[in-house]
């Protein structure tokens, strides 16, 4: 900054003072080039000249990424600017602009080309004055803001450290002119009408069916699966076979095949982990390759890579299980209270051995099994030759030379394993499951003994890793110095998940399977058997139900499990209308809104971010920016179009995605706080789950990824926006910039009364689409108002309900 300053003096005071006026020609050549590279820093690679846009217009410079436009203007055409009063180079805009025709017919020129080229910052440049400022901002009138403008070379002089931060690559890049300048112009965000709500985040009551119905679908639909008597049974009946090109997605073929594309940093493609579940034979594919390598089994939170485990060793045919000892090390519930994770399994190895296949490790004539050959060594040693002249001191010196082989406990068992391999010819499988729910040094703790024991050739070792935390230990954790064999498991159809654990479950509350689990609970069951039977009938013939649960929990089979567990005793769910509307006719629908309802209420009275484990409020903003409401939904609908340059496995970069949302009138900082919200929330995602589940550093540029729709995203968009179940729920979580709208919601926000209800969603959704028409968005990958009219028939229905009985 010190050095440009120098160089700017030298430039004016080149200068002859009685020249001739420069036009715009002489200006750029004469001043602007040599203030941009000599004196601002700026490398010419980096600034473009006479860039048209799609406007038909054409800039003069555009600055780094498309992230400012400046224009220059002859030097005989002043500005008559206006006194200020305010801070030091701070102008109101349109002040400026009405007192001086020449500035303001420079303004108007320079925001279309910021516009039509994503750019928010424009600068403005004649020679002696120069004047920056925001294109678009939240809500109002370019020149409804304000500017910085410096009047004069001594000015550019006096406050170079100013322009400097404004304008030099460095501060363009940290866009603090932006950041200045909407600090000064932003109005304060709105309150949202739940402010308005004694309580907004007070939990809702359930009656004693409820409570009932909970207690009893948790243990039918979660807790037998751990009963180790159900099982096998549980398994057989329950466990759907891994299927990629699940029906129900709204996701491309291509995007469920390439899911786990980039998990391997050396860029080669994982192989898609199969079973056969007709032959019920393990899939050989799972062990070819491996050697003495460790196969990590990559899968999404909740894809369900235990219970393919579990199935594995269940499904192994009869005839093998007397010569296969499967041994599964769960670090997610048998480890919760040890870090001494190396500890944990040298213990648990040999109880699995003893408690699973009566091997017992440290008993005697094992012992002698395995180290025969170190036995017989032993008697041609000096002690040994004592064996006929002094027996009983040689059998306490080979006692003692066994106690020594087995006291070094990793040697012992990783012999043990061997000889149960070789010795009596027994595959030996040993799972390392759940690593990932530890701390990221567990995990590279657990890798390597995993290592280890692979490294022997004697036995298969599976360790469970999600994308995120296999990514982040391969490049820089224990994994980094490993190639690994690969395998990915992918989701199974939701819907298929769903109906096989609620038929087991229907036909252990009817005593047809495995009655005795239940004699130890006192309730009467029949409620929960009318509730199931209506459950599973519906999600059996509803295809909109199907497709809501497969695409709301993206593929999280542990997510649909939860969330229909959770539908089981909802204090939002009207149960008792379901038992006995099943009971009078035997053949009761359950409706798709009452899912719907539960999936964005949980066991909360109104919608807040807390509420949900799915939903996301996409209308909500970050900014005093009323258009900021289809920001989001832009974003999602962006990423699962065919629009701009994604690479072959559906990601756009960040840069893209700015670039796009900047041509629709929104900063860098309202497209940065969207992206983080909607990755967090898994309605978009990278490769690797940044914000989900891998942190991401505040100071770091969310733009620096690179993200693809999820169908969490998809159904959002598609199907939600347009719905009365989420307008109802989320408008009065959504700031709301329409004074007599949000006095309207504000004042119906507590009630739950049906007619009510309907007055509320249908004003949040004329308000919305009155922001919708005001900001002319046009894009061919996002229409709200062909959504709105898709899903008019639900606003319909209630209506009807709502006349029938004259709410």
């Amino acid at each position: 900054m010190s050095e440009g300053r120098v160089r700017l003096k030298e430039i004016i005071d080149q200068f002859p003072m009685d020249s001739d006026h420069w036009n715009e020609a002489q200006n750029r050549f004469q001043f602007i080039d040599r203030l941009l590279t000599e004196c601002l820093g700026w490398e010419k690679p980096d600034i473009e000249v006479e860039t048209f846009d799609d406007g038909g217009g054409r800039s003069d410079y555009k600055l780094g990424r498309s992230q400012a436009i400046l224009e220059a203007k002859k030097e005989a055409l002043p500005w008559t600017l206006l006194p200020n009063s305010g801070p030091k180079n701070l102008y109101k805009l349109r002040s400026q602009t009405d007192a001086s025709p020449h500035l303001k017919s420079a303004v108007e020129q320079v925001i279309p080309y910021c516009a039509f080229q994503g750019a928010q910052l424009a600068v403005v440049c004649n020679g002696p004055q120069i004047a920056i400022f925001l294109a678009f901002g939240p809500g109002k009138s370019p020149l409804d803001g304000f500017a910085y403008i410096f009047d004069g070379f001594d000015t550019y002089l006096r406050e170079f450290p100013l322009l400097w931060s404004l304008l030099s690559p460095e501060g363009v890049d940290e866009e603090r002119a932006q950041r200045n300048l909407s600090d000064r112009q932003n109005i304060r965000i709105p309150a949202k009408a739940s402010d308005h709500i004694p309580e907004p985040q007070s939990f809702r009551y359930r009656s004693d069916l409820q409570e009932e119905l909970r207690q009893l679908g948790s243990f039918l639909l979660e807790e037998i699966e751990d009963n180790p008597e159900l099982r096998p049974e549980f398994y057989k009946e329950c466990y759907v076979a891994i299927e990629a090109n699940n029906r129900n997605l709204l996701l491309s073929k291509q995007a469920i095949t390439s899911r786990y594309n980039r998990v391997d940093t050396h860029g080669s493609k994982p192989a898609a982990l199969d079973y056969a579940s007709k032959s019920g034979q393990i899939a050989e594919q799972a062990f070819v390759g491996a050697g003495s390598r460790p196969i990590v089994v990559i899968g999404d939170v909740g894809v369900g890579k235990s219970s393919f485990f579990e199935n594995l060793f269940l499904s192994i045919p009869k005839d093998d299980h007397s010569r296969t000892l499967f041994l599964t090390i769960d670090l997610g519930t048998s480890a919760t209270l040890t870090d001494d994770i190396k500890e944990h399994v040298l213990t648990t190895i040999p109880n699995l051995l003893y408690d699973n296949y009566s091997v017992d490790i440290e008993e005697a004539s094992f012992v002698e099994s395995i180290y025969h050959r170190e036995l017989e060594r032993f008697d041609n040693s000096l002690e040994g030759q004592n064996k006929e002249a002094e027996p009983q001191s040689y059998k306490l010196a080979r006692t003692r030379f066994l106690l020594k082989k087995t006291a070094d406990r990793p040697a012992h068992i990783k012999q043990s394993l061997a000889h149960l391999a070789q010795g009596r010819n027994q595959r030996v499988i040993i799972v390392v499951d759940n690593a990932d729910q530890r701390s990221f040094e567990i995990q590279q703790d657990a890798f390597l003994i995993a290592q280890e024991f692979a490294a022997t050739r004697t036995v298969h070792v599976f360790v469970s890793l999600r994308p995120s935390t296999f990514y982040l230990s391969k490049m820089s954790g224990a994994l980094s110095a490993y190639q690994n064999k690969i395998l990915t498991i992918s989701p199974p159809p939701a819907d298929e998940v769903i109906k096989r654990r609620l038929t087991f479950a229907l036909r252990v509350a009817e005593g047809q399977a495995a009655h005795g689990a239940l004699e130890s609970i006192r309730f009467n069951l029949s409620s929960i058997v009318l509730f199931l039977r209506a459950m599973l009938r519906s999600v059996r013939s509803n295809k909109r139900i199907q497709q809501f649960l497969g695409n709301i929990t993206g593929g999280n089979t542990k997510s649909v499990i939860e969330l229909i567990t959770g539908f089981v005793g909802s204090p939002n769910v009207e149960a008792k209308k379901i038992v006995e509307l099943e009971d009078e006719s035997g053949n009761y629908l359950v409706p798709y809104h009452e899912f719907t309802k539960h999936a964005l209420l949980g066991q909360y009275r109104y919608f807040n971010s807390e509420s949900s484990l799915v939903a996301c409020n996409v209308f909500d903003v970050h900014a005093s920016d009323s258009k900021e409401h289809f920001l989001k939904p832009l974003i999602v609908s962006y990423c699962a179009s065919n629009s701009g340059s994604r690479d072959n496995d559906g990601f756009f970069t960040g840069e893209d995605i700015e670039r796009e949302m900047k041509h629709h009138g929104f900063d860098s900082r309202q497209i940065g706080q969207a992206l983080r919200t909607l990755a967090n929330k898994k309605l978009i995602e990278t490769p690797y789950s940044h914000y989900r589940e891998l942190n991401v550093a505040d100071d770091i540029d969310p733009t620096s990824f690179i993200y693809r729709a999820t169908s969490v995203g998809i159904y959002h968009v598609r199907f939600w926006v347009g719905e009365f179940s989420y307008l109802d729920a989320v408008s009065i979580d959504t700031p709301i910039f329409d004074q007599r709208v949000r006095n309207d919601l504000s004042k119906w926000a507590s009630s739950f009364d049906i007619a009510i209800r309907l007055k509320r969603a249908e004003r949040f959704r004329d308000y919305l689409t009155k922001i919708w028409d005001e900001a002319s968005f046009r894009p061919p990958y996002f229409d709200f108002m062909a959504v709105l009219q898709v899903r008019d028939d639900e606003f319909n229905s209630v209506r009807n309900v709502v006349n029938k009985y004259k709410y």
